[in-house]
């Protein structure tokens, strides 16, 4: 008998399900029925919970078959294929990882991009002025800000390395946080009094208020997303919902708490 023959045998001898059997041992049902039709093989640790649960020996589940190997060569080689699936799961995790990384560095970049082609303002420059250079009297307030105190930068890495970590929910919310955020500094940020604070213009006060919340709000994210996430989820449609509100709030708590003008 293979290893299935023996554990299905072994099922129905304890008058078990494939549901109850997959209970006990904490997998899916469709596991054990590739077990017990030698789609696949338990690993070495699950192959100990089937024979306390069948109230029988890993050497009896794995008695030398028609090939002539011995129990302890069985678990050994269930034990290679065991730590080769593993190593391969975590190549795959990690390229995902990384791909995703490169993608939020991505769109990092773009709006780098796109700050230098709807951001400008003043006086024109050469080429490589215009890619690199941050003259304030060349770029607009809040993009230029973020850029003189590498700001932009930190963020960026704020939200890109813990991609490489897995929190990809994390590095996403981040990464839109970042975008709306400076669209709303850039929109809402100058103050009509004409304060001297912040030269006329709230958009850095905007865009940290909402960057922070928007960090804050994928860590949130992450532990809602930990069993899975889905379009129609209750989860992420309150969650939603509270991140639009937050993001209204800081506008508006920026905009009605900036003072009259001074100095």
């Amino acid at each position: 008998m293979t290893l299935g023959e023996k554990i299905k045998a072994c099922r129905q001898d304890a008058g078990m399900s494939q549901e109850k059997v997959a209970e006990l041992v904490g997998v899916s049902r469709q596991a054990v029925t590739k077990w017990e039709t030698n789609q696949s093989a338990p690993n070495t640790e699950n192959l100990f919970k089937l024979a306390e649960i069948f109230g029988t020996t890993v050497d009896f589940l794995l008695a030398p078959q028609e090939t002539g190997t011995s129990p302890a060569e069985q678990i050994y080689d269930l034990y290679k294929r065991e730590e080769k699936g593993k190593a391969e799961k975590r190549r795959r995790r990690l390229k995902k990882n990384l791909l995703f990384a490169l993608a939020v560095v991505g769109g990092y970049l773009l709006i780098y991009l796109a700050g230098r082609v709807f951001g400008a303002a003043g006086r024109p420059a050469s080429v490589l002025g215009w890619l690199w250079g941050d003259d304030p009297g060349q770029l607009r307030y809040l993009y230029g800000w973020l850029l003189r105190r590498n700001i932009f930068w930190v963020a960026m890495a704020v939200s890109a390395v813990p991609a490489l970590l897995g929190k990809r929910y994390f590095s996403g919310t981040a990464l839109f946080g970042f975008a709306i955020a400076l669209l709303l500094g850039e929109l809402c940020g100058p103050h009509p009094a004409g304060a001297a604070y912040g030269h006329s213009h709230y958009g850095w006060a905007i865009w940290g208020g909402i960057f922070a919340f928007s960090v804050v709000m994928g860590g949130v994210l992450e532990k809602i997303a930990g069993g899975g996430l889905h379009l129609k989820s209750r989860g992420l449609w309150i969650w939603s919902t509270i991140f639009l509100l937050g993001v209204l709030a800081v506008v508006f708590v920026v905009r009605a708490g900036a003072p009259a003008a001074f100095g």
